[in-house]
């Protein structure tokens, strides 16, 4: 049997994959150390909903990508469970020289660079607890149980190996073009990695923040799709959703609508509606004319027979 917890992380991402009855334990992104609080939200960090589920050891983890919402709520993880490897598509070779601010970085840029910060900071924690760490430079089978089969997937290795380049020479204290730092930046979402699960016949697509033009032309039909960027306007095209067609979808974002950002986007739900995908939120998010869930995580059942239990409530 595997379990799929799509954890209330807020706007955020961190979904937790259990298979087996002694679980192999995979979590895909850790959400914020910080998740905030909103009206009638059940809302959590990864690092309190495993430790309800009893969880002290994660076998495997996948960082898709360096933003706050995906990878900081690492550091609460790590104050109360074991990792057995890490993925991700960067990791700062140590030691780093403290990157050189002048205080009139664009807002984009001052952003990366908390984010390197932060990074750098695990990835030494992480070294220390004699984590095995893996860096994702292209497409990749990852090595799960007998049933469970996985890849994490690069959609880029060119332009994602550019981006390793220029932070490296960032954190190497190397004077770095202001345009590629930017454009290494804002490729962050775009060159997200995604994760593929295949069980008891059933595929199961985690799409980080990628964006779907990215990749809608390598899609193929999934059971269970994890929409990309927190089902904003860039999440969704009507050939990825064409081509995926899946019954179940789940966007991970917060309560409450973001419209700057139009997340989540009425017209990628739309999409996904006319597909015949039955659309579920992980925090307390409401479409019109249906209750909203309250819960701390959306979570899905393959049964060993292929049989998909969707989310019941689950205070």
């Amino acid at each position: 049997m595997l379990r799929l917890h799509f954890i209330n992380v807020g706007d955020g991402d961190a979904i937790l994959a259990e298979e087996g009855g002694d679980p192999f334990r995979l979590l895909v992104d850790t959400g914020r150390r910080d998740v905030g609080e909103a009206p009638g939200s059940l809302r959590c960090t990864a690092a309190d909903y495993l430790a309800a589920l009893g969880v002290t050891r994660l076998d495997a983890l996948v960082v898709t990508h360096l933003h706050e919402d995906h990878f900081s709520g690492l550091s609460g993880l790590l104050e109360r469970v074991s990792i057995g490897t890490v993925y991700a598509g960067f990791f700062p070779c140590l030691p780093v020289v403290p990157l050189a601010r002048t205080g009139m970085e664009e807002k984009t840029v001052r952003g990366l660079m908390d984010c390197l910060e932060q990074w750098t900071a695990m990835t030494a924690a992480l070294r220390r607890r004699g984590v095995c760490l893996r860096s994702v430079e292209e497409t990749a089978a990852l090595s799960l149980t007998p049933r469970l089969q996985g890849e994490i997937l690069c959609d880029d290795p060119d332009a994602a190996g550019r981006q390793r380049q220029v932070w490296t020479n960032m954190l190497a204290g190397e004077r770095a073009d202001p345009d590629m730092v930017w454009w290494s930046s804002k490729f962050r979402n775009p060159g997200s990695l995604r994760v593929r699960l295949t069980y008891a016949g059933r595929r199961v697509e985690l799409a980080g923040d990628c964006y779907g033009a990215v990749w809608e032309e390598r899609a193929a039909p999934c059971d269970i799709f994890k929409v990309p960027h927190h089902g904003d306007a860039k999440a969704m095209t009507a050939e990825l959703a064409g081509r995926l067609r899946p019954p179940y979808a789940v966007i991970s974002c917060g309560a409450e609508y973001i419209a700057r950002k139009d997340r989540p986007s009425s017209a990628a739900i739309r999409l996904l509606e006319e597909q015949g995908s039955r659309v579920w939120f992980t925090d307390s998010f409401q479409l019109p004319g249906r209750a909203a869930d309250r819960w701390r995580s959306a979570t899905f059942t393959i049964e060993e027979d292929g049989t998909i239990l969707p989310p019941n409530y689950d205070a």
